[in-house]
């Protein structure tokens, strides 16, 4: 099973991949069943206590699997005192919850590692999208977090390099806004990690299941 772990593109009809689809907006679509995260996103706060509301009443679903992408970003327009406040909600959320975090973070990795860790959550915290160089990547896995990488390894650089020494239990796949196929994102990381795209498959679901609370059909 392909597990794409965050996408907001769904490609459906794809009996051989479980998609987990990131909502930030229509809370209520998590009533359908399928699998998603639910997470209040920097770039759209807009009426907190009823989006907080809405989070907090959806949450609870079994098919909600994880809190996020929540998190901090630099770049964008969102007061930086109204980002840190929904951010640390959604931690004290998860931790209410016992669900893991999936992290969107923008140029704020001090600052979001200074609230995870004064928090304390106590549940997996995955970081999204995972773009940045090695050093980063080090600091993030000796706090035990998780790194999900996108079609930024579909390039040769720093973010490949990472990826290829990752400790085996520490990833995740996912293509995020991409229009690309996650079998795309498998196929390159079995190339960077020297492997077979089965030997990943495995792997990523044996992560899969030692992170999220979720039935695989």
């Amino acid at each position: 099973m392909f597990i794409n772990i965050h996408t907001h593109q769904l490609q459906g009809n794809q009996t051989d991949c479980l998609e987990v689809q990131s909502l930030y907006a229509d809370f209520g679509e998590a009533a359908t069943g399928a699998a998603c995260s639910l997470g209040l996103h920097p770039w759209h706060l807009e009426n907190l206590e009823r989006q907080f509301e809405e989070l907090r009443q959806f949450a609870r679903l079994n098919n909600v699997l994880a809190i996020g992408e929540c998190g901090l970003d630099k770049v964008c327009a969102t007061d930086w005192a109204v980002q840190e406040k929904v951010f640390r909600k959604q931690v004290e959320l998860a931790k209410v919850l016992v669900k893991p975090i999936i992290i969107h973070c923008v140029r704020a990795y001090p600052e979001i590692l200074k609230v995870l860790d004064e928090m304390k959550p106590g549940v997996a915290v995955i970081f999204h999208g995972f773009n940045r160089k090695m050093e980063v990547a080090e600091d993030l896995l000796r706090y035990g977090y998780y790194l999900s990488f996108g079609n930024a390894i579909l390039n040769e650089g720093p973010v490949a390099n990472v990826l290829s020494v990752i400790p085996t239990d520490r990833f995740f796949l996912e293509t995020d806004d991409a229009l690309i196929s996650i079998k795309e994102i498998y196929q390159r990381a079995a190339t960077i990690r020297n492997t077979s795209v089965d030997a990943i498959i495995l792997q990523v679901e044996k992560n899969f299941k030692n992170v999220f609370k979720y039935e695989m059909k």
